[in-house]
């Protein structure tokens, strides 16, 4: 069965027995997505799969399209149906390519779609960000949670309660969530002692969360109350796990994993079968410049369906 949302002289954008594809001049090109990062492949008739990382999930680019909405790329370029398939077209044949990349077909139209008029002084974008303020969503400040954090002042995580956006699913809705927590965190007036940062080179991958609440049994605190667990704790600026970045700040922390079960249950106060938990790169601002070069960062964003919000966890220290 063939549900088609688009077509014109050149191209048919559809779904063929539940399966995203573009016809381009009678050759049709199946279209899919990784299940874990926003990677949209594109596989030709003559069966070569090319890869355009940090792209669309087609499913969701054609329920848009059917109703009558455009879609954006993390680059700020404004998609209808036809510029879709230029692009398709354009990327298919290669092996592995950046969004941007396949986006060189459309020239300086890049540019000029989605174009923003000149801004007020006072209405600057995000220090160092290439995106600007979401039209959804939004920081929540009045939550109880605060006040219950609050009472972990060595705690070196950062938390962030962000309302859900409209029209957005997936890895988009999670990086609106993260763009967010920037703007909470880092503010939105760029002078010389804000943090920078540019959403876009942030790169999700989805976990479990199981994998994200671990925490090892028998867990005891050791010498300068670290967490004994004969597992190596993270020193080589790489990512540092939850639990660890929670209960192990550089130099030791009072805390305990009865604390780290506490914060976790009233920050999901609803239990975490349901939740949505993505894993974020952390290149993407100098906020993480410290933890890179030894103790190790955090970024992670989990949307709670039952309570239609995210949190947002971020931490980088040093000695």
């Amino acid at each position: 069965m063939i549900k088609e949302v688009y077509r014109d002289e050149r191209y048919v954008l559809g779904q063929a027995d539940g399966e995203p594809f573009v016809s381009i001049d009678g050759r049709e090109y199946r279209l899919s997505c990784h299940p874990y990062e926003p990677c949209l492949y594109v596989k030709s008739p003559d069966g070569v799969m090319t890869a355009v990382h940090n792209a669309f999930d087609p499913s969701y680019v054609l329920e848009a399209f059917s109703d009558g909405k455009t879609v954006t790329s993390i680059t700020g370029m404004e998609y209808d149906a036809e510029d879709f398939c230029r692009m398709v077209e354009y990327a298919a044949g290669g092996i592995d390519l950046q969004i941007d990349g396949a986006e060189k077909v459309f020239g300086d139209k890049a540019k000029k779609k989605n174009q923003q008029p000149e801004r007020k002084t006072e209405e600057k974008q995000p220090a160092g960000g290439p995106l600007l303020r979401p039209a959804s969503g939004g920081i929540i400040e009045d939550d109880p949670f605060y006040d219950l954090i609050a009472g972990y002042p060595d705690c070196a995580v950062d938390y962030v309660l962000v309302k859900a956006g409209k029209d957005e699913k997936g890895f988009d809705a999670h990086r609106t969530a993260l763009l967010w927590a920037c703007i909470g965190l880092f503010g939105e007036e760029e002078d010389e002692n804000s943090w920078k940062y540019d959403i876009a080179k942030a790169v999700p991958k989805q976990i479990s969360a199981e994998e994200l609440f671990f925490l090892p049994e028998g867990l005891h605190m050791g010498t300068e109350n670290r967490p004994v667990t004969g597992q190596k704790l993270v020193t080589d600026g790489g990512k540092r796990p939850y639990w660890q970045a929670f209960l192990a700040p550089p130099y030791g922390g009072p805390y305990t994993a009865e604390d780290f079960r506490k914060v976790n249950a009233a920050l999901f106060p609803n239990g975490t079968d349901k939740l949505d938990v993505c894993e974020w790169t952390t290149g993407w601002s100098d906020y993480f410049d410290d933890g890179r070069e030894w103790w190790g960062t955090l970024c992670v964003t989990v949307y709670d369906p039952d309570l239609d919000r995210f949190a947002v966890l971020m931490a980088s220290a040093t000695d």
